[in-house]
């Protein structure tokens, strides 16, 4: 029997955590033609919960496009990858979105180019001028409530890791797209993103573009009771057994972050096929034998830490991150003044290293803090 725990690639069906509430949410608000930020940490699950959305709304007959903009490595990069996927998701054959290109974006010049793998797919001609450019996403951003009124269906696009529109001349494409999108009707825009301090000024700071132009969704960690059911389900399925208090083991060992979970269930499934059976000192040496061998990862990213910002990841390793600015947390970090505290912080934030969640900041990969502890402690 194959490994039931699958993570580090998008997951549907069985595979997915049943975030009920969030799909039957997610996808109503999107019917209902909505502007959505997702905001979500990573290894939470976001993408997964995307696509599991746009699932069911393509089977209600939706038309539904997801970029993910970390593959936007310029403009053009962007205005390519855009247009291929409308393209294609309208028109099955490469002949048939080409002419639909041209008909629809007459600045695009559309061309057959052959992928890495050897398939055919759509290229489009370089632009040189910044400014034709421009002009060109300004009609992409139009094209999409065209269609859906032409075709008489409503449409879906997602932007995944939508803070990154700020490295591709980012002030000029988000006026551009707020202008085109702020009136359409027959379109739903989800604009979904893990590096929370950037996505959330993008939403927040009314001196941005995108200042109030829709709602908020924030994602939570799945409930325990409702994950710790998913988890146990998948040990007992392929014949598993579980010691009384080994799956709340797991979760505390983990925080409850669905992709750790996922892992070292991964590991102990892995470890003991044949045994099939798991007690709480399994799940203790099976943390140590992942920290052990993700190491080699971990010391290079210490050692690309200042003195400052290491002080302040072994503090919360082993006090925790409540309090923070408190007297006995900078006595403990050896951090004085709090300005220096509150810079190391920020580029740790900025760094994807630590996340601040309501009061009390966490280090978002659970094994590292182990690491560190092991370290620091």
């Amino acid at each position: 029997m194959n490994n039931p725990f699958v993570f580090g690639e998008v997951v549907t069906g069985g595979d997915f955590a049943d975030r009920k509430d969030e799909v039957r949410k997610l996808s109503q608000d999107l019917k209902d033609g909505e502007k959505i930020f997702l905001i979500s940490p990573r290894r939470y699950g976001k993408t997964s919960l995307i696509f599991n959305t746009l699932a069911k709304l393509k089977k209600e007959g939706l038309y539904t496009f997801y970029l993910d903009l970390y593959k936007a490595t310029s403009l053009h990069k962007f205005l390519e990858l855009y247009t291929r996927e409308i393209a294609l998701k309208l028109e099955t054959k490469i002949e048939k979105a080409i002419r639909l290109i041209k008909e629809s974006l007459p600045r695009l010049r559309p061309k057959i180019t052959i992928g890495a793998d050897g398939n055919p797919m759509i290229g489009i001609d370089h632009i040189s001028e910044k400014s034709e450019v421009l002009r060109s996403f300004d009609e992409l951003f139009e094209l999409p409530q065209k269609l859906a009124l032409k075709r008489k269906r409503n449409f879906v696009v997602v932007f995944d890791e939508f803070q990154e529109i700020r490295e591709l001349n980012g002030e000029a494409l988000e006026k551009s797209l707020r202008s085109c999108i702020q009136h359409q009707r027959d379109v739903a825009y989800l604009f979904a993103g893990s590096k929370i301090h950037m996505i959330e000024d993008m939403v927040f700071n009314k001196n941005r573009a995108f200042y109030k132009i829709g709602k908020v969704m924030n994602l939570d960690k799945i409930p325990r009771a409702e994950f710790k059911g998913f988890l146990s389900g998948k040990f007992s399925e392929s014949g598993f057994s579980l010691e009384k208090g080994a799956m709340e083991k797991i979760l505390d060992t983990v925080q409850d972050y669905p992709y750790n979970a996922q892992f070292l269930c991964h590991e102990l499934w892995d470890r003991h096929r044949d045994r099939k059976k798991i007690d709480i000192v399994d799940v203790r040496t099976c943390l140590a034998k992942i920290i052990s061998e993700q190491a080699p990862y971990y010391v290079t990213l210490w050692d690309n830490l200042t003195l400052t910002q290491r002080n302040v990841l072994g503090a919360i390793a082993n006090i925790g991150g409540d309090r923070i600015f408190s007297q006995d947390f900078s006595s403990a970090s050896n951090i004085r003044p709090n300005s220096t505290l509150q810079t190391s912080v920020d580029l740790l934030i900025k760094k994807d290293i630590l996340k601040k969640s309501k009061n009390t900041y966490e280090i978002t990969d659970v094994f590292f803090k182990e690491w560190i502890r092991l370290m620091t402690g």
